[in-house]
């Protein structure tokens, strides 16, 4: 009789309620807790404690502190967990390789509230992970919430959220062109309607912007008023790139507005996406792909019309 029914193992990971296992991570496991909420038998949270389950560090960056670089190590971020940015590069996410997992779901997920116009998370380090985290912009026009120099950057299952109607954020995800391998999937990012249910009164750039090459943006829910559009490369070419699944729903009636925007020489795949932008020319105008190819993207400009085939079918 063999001892398990997966023999195999799990080649692409596993996941139960959202939230992937870490008993094979071959680094240590850190956990982080700042809220009155206890572990059973534990202590608050403090940057003092050593960072186990019943000692937890008391923030994300005295975690880090403890990280060792590709080791695989794994932070673990318990329910009601909140924090507060209030400076340009206010944390940083700057050790190789680690994995910031937040636990909780609704308002108990893991919270970072940015409170200035120009405070931000600099993302320096590679190959690091942040998932079922919240970003959360408490303040008019926040310039971006996460700035990505480092490659292989991966954001999955996260929220980007505004606190109310005049807290929108112009960019939440921005990369400069070398923080190639960028993965952006499951992920809400929210600039047309607030935490507290009301509209957003902010108008924003895009959702994401400045792609980098071999970047990946699939399964994603994009909403905001973007003046450019909800997925943007602004200047630098960006090779390699797959923007696929997403919802797209650019509440901006100006000409200019849309669904993706790419710089020319772009290239990649752009499959599958359903946009709805509320300007007023033909739909083909909403998807700029530069030259990446296009394939079963639907998109619709008039609330009362259903989407349409973007671009003409291939002979």
């Amino acid at each position: 009789m063999p001892y398990s029914n997966y023999p195999g193992g799990f080649a692409n990971g596993i996941t139960i309620r959202g939230v992937p296992l870490t008993v094979s991570n071959p680094g240590e496991t850190f956990w982080v807790n700042s809220s009155s909420v206890l572990a059973k038998g534990g202590i608050g949270g403090s940057n003092g404690n050593d960072g186990t389950y019943q000692k937890p560090f008391a923030t994300i960056a005295g975690a880090l502190d403890k990280c060792k670089a590709s080791r695989g190590d794994v932070i673990m971020v318990m329910p009601g967990y909140t924090q507060t940015i209030a400076a340009a590069a206010g944390d940083l996410y700057d050790v190789e390789g680690v994995a910031i997992i937040g636990l909780g779901t609704g308002d108990l997920k893991p919270t970072i509230t940015l409170t200035a116009t120009a405070s931000d998370i600099d993302v320096t380090a590679n190959n690091m992970t942040i998932h079922n985290m919240r970003y959360v912009s408490g303040i008019a026009n926040l310039v971006h919430c996460l700035q990505v120099t480092g490659t292989h950057f991966r954001v999955d299952s996260c929220e980007f959220m505004c606190s109310a109607a005049a807290t929108g954020m112009l960019t939440p995800i921005i990369t400069t062109a070398a923080a190639t391998g960028l993965q952006v999937t499951n992920t809400t990012i929210n600039n047309e309607s607030s935490i507290a249910g009301v509209a957003v009164t902010d108008v924003a750039v895009s959702g994401i912007e400045t792609l980098a090459d071999n970047t990946v943006i699939e399964d994603n829910n994009i909403l905001g008023n973007y003046s450019v559009s909800c997925i943007y490369n602004q200047t630098t070419a960006a090779e390699g790139l797959l923007i696929k699944n997403n919802t797209l729903h650019n509440v901006s009636t100006s000409a200019a507005a849309g669904a993706v925007s790419l710089a020319a020489g772009c290239s990649g795949m752009i499959v599958n996406n359903r946009a709805m932008v509320l300007e007023t020319s033909a739909i083909t105008g909403l998807f700029i792909n530069a030259n990446c190819g296009m394939a079963e993207n639907y998109a619709v400009n008039v609330v009362t019309e259903t989407a349409g085939l973007v671009h003409a079918a291939s002979t």
